[in-house]
């Protein structure tokens, strides 16, 4: 694949990939991101970092304080959480010092974007960050964007690995690519030789995620990182029904992002399958928060994925939560898989009561327009 014209481009680089074997950060790596991302930028591209590594720098800076905490984990309780949450204090602030150094010499300002998943789940929030963003793009500012660690909760709602963050916000700037820059240097895929041993070998090109390419995932959690290989595709697999082409590939050679826009085969390219997203459902697919369900019957899955019709109440079986008209629900059909999300006409109460109505003239209008939907496609 190779593009000349102007595009938005993604880049996620991940915690591994800014890290020395030894945990201390590695700043050769570093300068040659930053490079990399100079070159896009001089080839007319809009480009936007999201950066892990934020509790890894903290880590590195509190080893000056007697009993450095370094083997807290987010999942053991609240006060490792909270240790967590001070080694993302510390680090972000060293982070971005060393991201701001390094861009300028190449005459590049940065800004620090630190978001939750809750700042997605309103759409005047999500449009204040797009807002911001777009912004930033204008005036030639380098947004670096990370989750804010430090107000996230086991309560509310968060990303959990900035990879998703990537996809939200891939979406959000109506990207046309997505770059995830790993410590390896692609999906890995078992294949049988001629001797009959097996060897692991780079795919090259994947056009659907299911559970058969899952498998090769390797499994997530360690504690540099809380992402995985299986995260990475999930979300690549979100980004190609948006539209945008996502790829997998060494992190620690950042240049082979201009090598791939050059049409070079490296890595894993995942290939868009799914039409822009504009409006509404550019912010359905970049984060908004279901607020309830909707259980559809098969004649109305039908009618969302094969005709592109509204749904009507007709077609809904069953309603759960407590949801508002406007609110984000989730639709579900009879096997329980996720259909899409869309915004409802009514509340849920209404809907309620609508479905315990007898009228068959009640029936024919419309739970969720076509234009406020967002059909999962596929996507795991």
């Amino acid at each position: 694949m190779s593009t000349s014209s102007q595009q938005t481009i993604v880049l996620k680089v991940g915690t591994y990939v800014l890290q020395q074997p030894n945990g201390k950060l590695d700043y050769n790596l570093i300068q040659e991101l930053a490079k990399t991302i100079a070159e896009l930028r001089q080839r007319g591209h809009e480009v936007l970092l999201v950066s892990s590594g934020a509790i890894g720098a903290g880590r590195e800076r509190c080893t000056v304080l007697p009993n450095p905490p370094q083997a807290a984990t987010p999942s053991k309780g609240r006060k490792e959480l909270g240790i967590q949450q001070m080694l993302a204090a510390v680090g972000q602030v060293r982070l971005m010092q060393i991201y701001s150094e390094f861009f300028q010499e190449h005459q590049i300002l940065v800004a620090q974007v630190l978001v939750t998943r809750a700042d997605f789940a309103k759409r005047q929030s999500y449009l204040n960050i797009r807002n911001t963003i777009q912004q930033l793009l204008h005036f030639g500012i380098l947004p670096i964007i990370n989750e804010n660690d430090v107000v996230s909760t086991e309560e509310l709602p968060f990303f959990g690995d900035n990879d998703q963050l990537a996809v939200s916000f891939a979406a959000l700037a109506g990207a046309s690519h997505l770059f995830f820059l790993t410590s390896a240097p692609g999906l890995l895929v078992r294949e049988k030789q001629a001797d009959g041993s097996f060897e692991d070998v780079v795919l090259s090109e994947v056009k659907q995620v299911n559970q058969e390419l899952l498998q090769h995932c390797q499994r997530p959690g360690t504690n540099v990182g809380r992402g995985g290989m299986e995260s990475k595709v999930r979300a690549a697999g979100k980004s190609i029904s948006f539209g945008i082409n996502a790829y997998i590939t060494a992190g620690k050679e950042p240049n082979t992002v201009l090598k791939i826009l050059d049409g070079a085969q490296v890595g894993t390219h995942f290939v868009a399958h799914g039409s822009k997203l504009r409006g509404y459902r550019r912010w359905l697919a970049a984060g908004a928060l279901s607020q309830g369900e909707l259980h559809v019957d098969a004649g109305a899955e039908q009618a969302l994925r094969v005709h592109k019709k509204s749904l009507l109440l007709s077609g809904v079986c069953e309603v759960q939560g407590n949801f508002s008209a406007k609110d984000p629900v989730n639709i579900f059909n009879l096997q329980h898989e996720l259909i899409g999300v869309g915004l409802a006409a009514q509340s849920a109460q209404a809907l309620r009561v609508l479905l315990q109505q007898s009228e068959t003239n009640g029936h024919t209008r419309a739970v969720i327009h076509r234009d406020d939907l967002f059909l999962a496609d596929g996507h795991l």
